[in-house]
């Protein structure tokens, strides 16, 4: 059974949307800044050096805080990433 609501222009605006909507590996790429918090409540804010399955290694030089070096974070000690702001990627039209 249709919802009665769902529209043609209403799912056309939805999967404009979605189209629109930044990826997981755009949000998580090499130079983005973002701020963690662990599960222990620690917030560990830097730029994103690397991903692998393991974790994020994070630079935290660039901190407010003073703080100098890298910290590798597993994913089993992430709660939430924030991120300010993704750039989508760009697409090569032919």
């Amino acid at each position: 059974m249709a919802d009665q609501g769902d529209t043609p222009e209403a799912r056309t605006d939805s999967q404009a949307w979605l189209e629109q909507a930044p990826k997981v590996s755009d949000a998580l790429k090499k130079g983005v800044f973002v701020s963690m918090v662990t599960w222990g409540g620690r917030e560990v804010t830097g730029v994103i050096c690397d991903r692998e399955q393991a974790g994020l290694l994070l630079d935290i030089s660039v901190a407010a805080d003073g703080s100098d070096g890298y910290v590798f974070l597993p994913w089993s000690s992430v709660e939430q990433v924030n991120i300010r702001s993704v750039s989508p990627r760009r697409v090569k039209v032919l």
